[in-house]
C-alpha cells in the first residue's frame, strides 16, 4: 500500500478546517495529509462555568489543559478527562483549523470514512536546547500538539528538533532530556500517535543521522521520520541514483522505523541549501527514488512538502505509477511466436 498527501492545507481548498482539508484531499485522489500546527495562541482562563463538564465536552472553545489546585496551592495538568471542579484553570488554545472537540470528532469520523490517514506536524521553528524560556514552551506546544493529533487519530506527531550550540554533546543531551518529558508526558495522557523526530538538512539543525539514532537509542517511544530532501541537502547534493535511494529505504526498513518519507525539490547556493522548491525546478530528481520505492512491496507513505503542494503530490503519484508499469514489464515474458 502506497499512500500520496501534503504537508499542510491543499493549496485549492476553499475552506480552511482540518475537516476541509480532508475533504479535498481526497477529492484530489490523494490519501494521506500531513496537518500542521501553526499560528497558534493559548490563554487562560477560569472554568467556574463549565464545573461538571469535561473539557472535550465544550462548545467553541479547544482546551489542551486542565490545571488544578493542589494542597500546596500550586496548579498542575490534571489531564482532559476529568470533571471541571470550581477553580481549575483551563489552558485554551486559538486554531484557525479548528474551534472545539466537536469539529476535530468530525474530521477525524470524515478521515476514516474516506480513507485519509493524518499526521500531525508541531510548529517548525521549536527549540529543545538552549534558550531556557523557549525550550519549556516547545516542550509544552509539543505536548499540546500531541492532544490535539489524537483527537483526530493521528498516526504521527512529527516534529523538528531545533538548532544545537557550540556545544554540539550538551545541546544533543538537552534535547534528549526534553524529548523525555514529552515522551513521558504523552505516555501519562495515553496519546496514542508516536512522537516522531524529522532530520535536518543543515548543520546547525540537530537531526544528522548519527543524532537521530543517538537520541532514538536514549529515548523511549520515539521513533523518526525521513525528509529525503534534507538528506539531499547534508550530504551536499546525494542521493541521485536509484541504488542510493534503495539504501535508504532499506537502512529505515532494517531499523525498524517508519517508511514515512517526505519529499520536495532543492535549490542550492554555493553548495548549502539555499530553499524548498518545486520538484521539477531542484536540483533533487524524484525519477530515481520512485524506481527505488518499485522495488519495495511495503506500505510506505510518500509525502510532498513543497511549494506546489498537491500538483506534486499528484506528480509524484504518477511517475511511481510510471516506475511500477516500468518494473512490470520487465518480468513479463513475451508470449512464443
Amino acid at each position: 500500500m502506497y499512500r500520496f498527501g501534503i504537508a499542510g492545507i491543499p493549496l485549492g481548498s476553499k475552506g480552511r478546517t482540518v475537516k476541509d482539508a480532508v475533504e479535498n484531499t481526497f477529492q484530489l485522489g490523494l490519501n494521506y495529509l500531513e496537518i500542521q500546527l501553526f499560528r497558534i495562541s493559548t490563554q487562560e482562563r477560569e472554568m467556574r462555568d463549565f464545573v461538571g463538564m469535561k473539557p472535550k465536552e465544550l462548545d467553541e472553545m479547544l482546551l489542551v489543559d486542565l490545571l488544578r489546585s493542589d494542597e500546596d496551592g500550586k496548579y498542575k495538568s490534571v489531564g482532559l478527562n476529568t470533571k471541571i471542579e470550581e477553580d481549575d484553570i483551563g489552558t485554551e488554545l486559538f486554531w484557525s483549523m479548528a474551534r472545539d472537540y466537536k469539529e476535530l470528532n468530525l474530521a477525524r469520523e470524515v478521515a476514516r470514512e474516506l480513507d485519509v490517514k493524518i499526521s500531525l506536524h508541531t510548529p517548525y521553528y521549536v527549540d529543545f536546547a538552549i534558550e531556557e524560556r523557549m525550550v519549556v514552551d516547545s516542550i509544552q506546544h509539543t505536548i499540546w500538539g500531541g492532544v490535539i493529533a489524537d483527537a483526530i487519530d493521528s498516526e504521527f506527531l512529527i516534529t523538528h528538533l531545533g538548532l544545537g550550540s557550540v556545544d554540539r554533546k550538551k545541546s544533543l543531551k538537552n534535547t534528549a532530556s526534553s524529548l523525555k518529558q514529552i515522551s513521558e508526558k504523552l505516555t501519562s495522557l495515553k496519546i496514542k500517535p508516536k512522537l516522531c523526530i524529522e532530520n535536518s538538512g543543515k548543520g546547525e539543525v540537530i537531526g544528522s543521522d548519527e543524532e537521530i539514532d543517538s537520541l532514538l537509542g536514549s529515548v523511549k517511544n520515539i521513533t523518526t521520520v525521513t525528509n529525503v530532501s534534507h538528506i539531499y541537502s547534508s550530504k551536499k547534493n546525494s542521493p541521485t541514483e536509484q541504488e542510493e535511494f534503495a539504501d535508504i529505504i532499506e537502512a529505515t526498513k532494517k531499523k525498524k522505523r517508519p517508511l514515512y518519507f517526505e519529499f520536495s525539490g532543492v535549490e542550492f547556493l554555493d553548495q548549502n541549501e539555499y530553499r524548498i522548491t518545486p520538484i521539477k525546478k531542484g536540483n533533487l530528481k524524484f525519477e530515481p527514488f520512485a524506481d527505488a520505492l518499485a522495488d519495495f512491496d511495503d506500505e510506505i507513505t510518500l509525502i510532498s512538502f513543497s511549494p506546489l503542494l498537491e500538483h506534486d503530490a499528484l506528480y509524484m503519484k504518477v511517475i511511481f505509477e510510471r516506475s511500477i508499469l516500468k518494473k512490470i514489464g520487465k518480468t513479463v515474458k513475451p508470449l512464443a511466436q
